[in-house]
């Protein structure tokens, strides 16, 4: 047995919490007694290259734990980024096992089994089974996937992506990891779950507790109901995410064919087949609910899962490097064409510029049309090719949906609603990023997003969902619907409209433009508001620092501590349109002082995710 293996099987006997052979174990012991306090923030355990940080959470009011490991080559390869495994514990909280987990992944990285990645020990509660709490007094599941993801994005330099996200567990961990992984396939595309528990459709008789203490997890997690507990099983959320996890996720489920959850196991692997989502699907033979027996059969196959997402360690020259380096990637074929996606089973498109064709990593503008317009007709205006040759960047003309004659729009849940109303413009910009970055050499740390119109509106919808995702981006001519979400983490953001726009007034209310108003759900938010919302996402400073030229004035609020820049651009002289285009209507005339494509740049270019300008790097 390998020392890498002897510790990998060490630290399930651990962080599974399983007790001695005949005790109860994760699935599902005993729950602590409601009364009892939530443990947000865990002991802190030490090990080498293991810290022990907590963070502020919106979903918990309070600060949270979590322990993370960070590989040698995060300190030897400070412009490098890390994908990042998502770590979840058994019952009991796992803090025991933490240090040989991390020695376990130090040495496969050592021995070159796979490339370096950072591993997040969730703090998941000694039973909070990765759900929200039915009463409220635990949203686990919020905490992890609402505000500990980004705040390790925002925090480490991660490859903020699916493609660099990965989820295990075993036990009570396996059964959070399947439910994190098919509820959010856009933010996981690796989930392994291994030993896992519940996988029934009702939690009655499980297969290694008592009916009583079934009863008290249903009720004080479920709130004693098991309609709720079937809502968050595995078991519904592959059901209704079925398209999208079978178009890219990884899935490995282990189970050994002693273990008394394998007959639930079996069924949730034959309800996955029936599905038609693909995975790895591996019986133990002999092995019962023992971890040390699941790694000994699983052997050094188990890094294999982990490179299969990941991507082997490799050297320039190609062959196999110890300790690791950037994960390899396939060219992109072509500097220029298009991308056909197929996003909850409808075709999306969009076009590419400029992409690296040596293998090298290159930032991305994702360029966004207005209302009726399409990706053919922006690459046309907005003058992004010739910029991003000059600067050596990608640029991603992406489409919304045509509503006839070769008009296109996106849907914001606000405007044009009745023509677009149907799609999933958040799921198709997941799944863009996903395809640039797996397929065309864009950098994920440095992914940007500008639109105009209906297309800086988009930007703005995209932003406050998925500010995790991007370095920085830039609405022109556009403005808010709504304040009700907040974006997880700060996001630098230029902000660009005319004083003379009728279309979108500076002042909010209705469009004054007939055919925008009559496809108007909800007045837009006076600029003002929606600065002072940005100002305060970003917790940028208090004070401007204001300058006029000619017509252009710019009021920048530099990023406070922790933040982001909020940057705000006033042309009196502008109208609506993408700055330096041709006007669309001979009583309205676009920005006409500088280059939309030139401007937009000049902010995004020294900005990425998790770099200095967003947020602060450990």
């Amino acid at each position: 047995m390998t020392r890498t293996l002897a510790t990998m099987i060490a630290l399930l006997a651990s962080i599974a919490c399983l007790g001695r052979a005949s005790a109860t174990v994760s699935e599902p012991p005993a729950s602590r007694p409601a009364a009892e306090p939530i443990a947000w923030v865990t002991r802190a355990i030490k090990a080498p290259r293991v810290s022990h940080r907590t963070f502020e959470s919106a979903a918990a009011k309070t600060a949270v734990s979590y322990h993370v490991y960070t590989p040698a080559a995060y300190d030897s390869a400070p412009e490098r980024r890390f994908p990042v495994v998502y770590w979840l514990h058994g019952s009991g909280g796992g803090l025991s096992g933490i240090p040989m987990v991390a020695r376990s992944f130090d040495e496969a990285i050592d021995a070159g089994k796979l490339p370096p990645c950072l591993v997040v020990f969730v703090n998941g509660l000694e039973m909070g089974m990765y759900v929200d709490w039915s009463n409220g007094a635990a949203p686990v599941e919020s905490v992890v996937v609402k505000d500990l993801v980004p705040h390790i994005d925002a925090t480490y330099r991660t490859i903020a992506a699916r493609d660099g996200r990965l989820l295990d567990g075993f036990s009570m961990g396996g059964y959070g990891a399947a439910r994190f992984g098919f509820k959010y396939p856009e933010m996981f595309r690796a989930v392994s779950i291994m030993g896992a528990g519940p996988m029934q459709e009702a939690l009655r008789n499980t297969p290694r507790a008592s009916k009583i203490q079934a009863a008290e997890l249903l009720e004080q997690v479920y709130g004693g109901s098991q309609e709720r507990f079937l809502e968050a099983s595995p078991r519904t959320l592959a059901r209704t995410n079925a398209a999208t996890i079978a178009q890219g996720s990884l899935v490995r489920v282990v189970i050994g064919d002693r273990d008394e959850t394998y007959e639930n196991n079996v069924a949730f692997h034959e309800h996955l087949e029936a599905l038609k989502i693909p995975h790895e699907w591996r019986v133990l033979k002999g092995i019962g609910h023992d971890p040390m027996a699941v790694m000994k059969e699983l052997g050094d196959s188990n890094w294999e899962f982990y490179r299969k997402a990941f991507g082997e360690p490799v050297k320039p020259g190609g062959a196999s490097l110890p300790g690791g380096a950037a994960p390899s990637r396939k060219p992109a074929s072509s500097a220029d064409g298009a991308i056909s996606l197929q996003v909850k089973g409808v075709k999306r498109t969009a076009l590419f510029a400029n992409a690296p064709t040596d293998g090298s990593l290159r930032p991305a503008v994702l360029v966004l049309h207005g209302g009726s317009g399409s990706a053919d007709r922006m690459r046309a205006s907005s003058g992004f090719d010739s910029v991003a040759q000059t600067n050596g960047f990608m640029v991603v003309y992406a489409e919304g949906t045509e509503f006839g004659d070769d008009r296109h729009a996106w849907n914001t849940g606000h405007l044009l609603r009745r023509q677009v109303r149907d799609a999933d413009d958040i799921a198709y910009f997941d799944a863009l990023i996903d395809t640039i970055v797996r397929d065309h050499g864009a950098d994920p740390s440095r992914i940007y997003m500008t639109g105009a119109s209906n297309g800086g509106m988009m930007t703005f919808v995209y932003a406050v969902a998925r500010p995790e995702r991007l370095a920085a981006i830039a609405p022109v001519v556009a403005s808010m619907f709504t304040f009700d979400t907040t974006p997880a983490v700060p996001l630098p953001i230029l902000i660009i409209n005319g004083a003379k726009d009728e279309e979108v007034p500076l002042e909010g209310g209705m469009s004054r433009n007939r055919i925008v108003r009559v496809a108007q759900a909800t007045p837009f938010k006076p600029l003002t508001e929606v600065v002072q919302f940005w100002k305060r996402v970003n917790k940028s400073k208090t004070e401007p620092v204001t300058q006029t030229n000619g017509t252009v004035t710019t009021t920048t609020y530099a990023a406070g501590e922790g933040g982001a820049v909020t940057e705000f651009v006033v042309d009196s002289a502008g109208g609506h349109g993408w700055p330096g285009a041709r006007a669309r209507r001979g009583d309205n005339t676009p920005i006409m002082s500088f280059k939309g494509a030139e401007r937009v740049w000049e902010f995004f270019k020294e900005k990425s995710r998790g770099g200095a300008s967003a947020a602060a790097n450990p």
